[in-house]
């Protein structure tokens, strides 16, 4: 006896066909049919691969968001440092160029400029200059030394 193979299940409708055959008690529809693209009902599904693809390009644009985050940070971060040195420069020579005001209404007071001259160890024509060089050795302390000679 030959098998009998089972009828096959009836299939979706394919274009350009009409349903005209009664349906089983209970069945609303037909099965769609084998080519997803030829069924209306259904949406269009992205592949899988490119979905990876956007996910992939998600992460990169928002590693990169935060890699130029980092970067402007530290951009701020220098210049505001930068800044806060500058300012303290200025400050100094605001003090300085004050100092050598002072410095310069004073210049024509003779006694003033004497003062200057000796800092620098300068002397007049008449005068004799000693200089005294203080022995190396660590064991002689200054105060060891005794008192300075008179001066004259």
């Amino acid at each position: 006896m030959p098998e009998r193979r089972p009828e096959p299940a009836p299939r979706g409708l394919g274009p350009g066909e009409r349903d005209d055959a009664p349906r089983p008690r209970g069945a609303s529809r037909t099965l769609p049919p084998d080519d997803p693209a030829l069924d209306p009902r259904r949406p269009a599904r992205i592949g899988r691969g490119a979905t990876a693809l956007l996910v992939a390009a998600c992460t990169l644009g928002a590693l990169q968001a935060a890699v130029m985050l980092t970067v402007e940070a530290r951009r701020w971060y220098v210049a505001d440092r930068e800044v806060v040195r500058l300012e303290r420069e200025v400050a100094d020579l605001r003090s300085e160029a004050a100092d050598l005001a002072a410095i310069a209404e004073r210049g024509e007071d003779v006694r003033f400029r004497e003062h200057l001259a000796r800092r620098q160890g300068y002397v007049f024509p008449d005068e004799v200059r000693y200089v005294i060089a203080l022995p190396s050795a660590p064991s002689i302390a200054p105060d060891e030394l005794g008192d300075p000679p008179p001066t004259p």
